[in-house]
């Protein structure tokens, strides 16, 4: 009887560890890549760069921050790999092909992260 209860009781926990949905190790790396074009994206000079961009791309940090939080990333994680990325673009232009992907990725990674990013963008700079 008992070994029938550690069965169930590893089900239940392997179980619930898919249902959270946990991401694997490149969705991560790939997440926080993006984290970090968006981090790049936010602080172009303004006369290089869309307002509109702007907005999401600092719109997009946050909502990718509180889903790596959601799912256990560490903030020292989460900063180390960001600026790894926000290095090698510094003082680069915009990349609207790295933009295009990494929409295209967060968007299917995080349930329901384009409306998100959308609202929010409207709250910054009052657009």
């Amino acid at each position: 009887m008992r070994k029938h209860y550690l069965i169930f009781a590893v089900f239940l926990y392997v179980s619930s560890a898919f249902a959270a949905g946990h991401i694997t190790k490149a969705q991560k790396e790939k997440t926080i890549e993006c984290l970090g074009h968006y981090s790049a994206t936010a602080v172009l000079p303004a006369e290089t760069i869309e307002v509109k961009n702007m907005e999401l791309a600092l719109a997009s940090v946050k909502v990718i921050r509180e889903y790596l939080a959601s799912e256990g990333v560490k903030d020292d994680e989460i900063n180390k790999g960001m600026n790894v990325y926000v290095d090698k673009v510094y003082g680069k232009p915009f990349d609207k092909s790295k933009n295009s992907e990494c929409n295209k990725f967060i968007y299917k990674q995080i349930k329901g992260s384009e409306e998100k990013i959308e609202k929010l963008s409207r709250t910054i700079y009052a657009g």
